[in-house]
């Protein structure tokens, strides 16, 4: 049976804010990692004391606690300094609010956390009079099912994986889209990824890169025992389902996690949530590819 579901549009848009008060701006982090602390504190001083920032915005609070407890406060910006991890963390913990999301990269490779310390308060300051680049990221809707249970119910931003639990040699897992058999991977697991995801475990297990603008996913098999078995691009208005044979592992952003036993079923669909991540107009996505994987200097025109 195909899917009722039409495609969604992948954007990139001039970010709109609040213009007849003040932007509420939150800020997150962690402080195990070094230098958060500082240019929290630095970026409170400049939302304060720098006189256009401060009559356009509001700091709602500084959190640099680990924390998956659900935000509280309505912020109309969240600034969140970390890595890749920490934007995961704060997808989680909007929920379905729909907030725009600027990361600042404390991290090593971070395509998330797209704005670096240097260039933080620049893009903050063009954030908050207009000027800045939002990308409107397409989300997953991951469940979890045994004998018509729910065990797993998530939004998911980068990708789910079924990999093969410990102690365990291979996994085979069967994947249906709308319905319809496609194979039966055979290996150490299986990955569905957003575009947003195939810049995380996806490129580590050797499949490809999907531009943000892309409305798909990708079907990647981590270490398959056949040669045949080739990362496969799917629409991602589409609906998915795995079927495990033996017993597994189920993570899903590498956070929500749950053993699975023969017979589960995880359904992968079109989340009705998306996550709104803001860009350094200097450091758009291939920017951030060149740089990030080191691919050299763009051809000469």
């Amino acid at each position: 049976m195909a899917s009722n579901s039409t495609p969604r549009t992948v954007r990139s848009d001039r970010l709109q804010l609040p213009q007849s008060r003040r932007v509420r701006v939150l800020i997150l982090g962690d402080r195990a990692k070094s230098d958060v602390p500082e240019l929290a504190d630095r970026l409170v001083s400049f939302l304060e004391d720098n006189p256009r920032a401060a009559a356009r915005a509001k700091v709602l609070g500084v959190d640099l606690k680990r924390s998956a407890e659900p935000i509280r406060q309505k912020p109309d910006l969240v600034v969140v300094l970390g890595g890749d991890g920490a934007m995961l963390a704060a997808s989680r913990r909007l929920g379905k609010r729909r907030v725009p999301v600027m990361g600042i990269n404390f991290g090593t490779v971070g395509f998330l956390a797209a704005v670096s310390r240097e260039r933080a308060a620049n893009v903050l300051e063009q954030t908050l009079a207009g000027k800045a680049w939002v990308e409107d990221r397409a989300m997953m809707h991951a469940t979890v099912k045994r004998d018509g249970q729910v065990l797993i119910d998530a939004h998911i931003l980068n990708e789910v994986v079924v990999a093969r639990a410990p102690g365990h040699n291979l996994i085979d897992c069967g994947l249906l889209v709308d319905r319809r058999p496609v194979c039966t991977y055979r290996g150490d697991g299986v990955i569905i990824s957003t575009p947003t995801g195939s810049t995380a475990y996806n490129l580590a297990a050797h499949g490809p890169i999907l531009s943000p603008r892309l409305d798909a996913w990708v079907v990647t098999p981590i270490a398959p025992h056949m040669l045949g078995m080739r990362p496969l691009v799917l629409p991602g208005h589409r609906t998915a389902h795995m079927r495990v044979h033996q017993r597994a592992m189920f993570t899903a952003d590498g956070h929500e996690e749950c053993s699975l036993r023969p017979g589960d079923v995880v359904r992968v669909a079109p989340s009705s949530r998306r996550f709104q991540l803001i860009v350094d107009r200097e450091q758009l996505f291939y920017a951030r590819l060149r740089s990030k994987l080191h691919w050299g200097a763009p051809p000469v025109s």
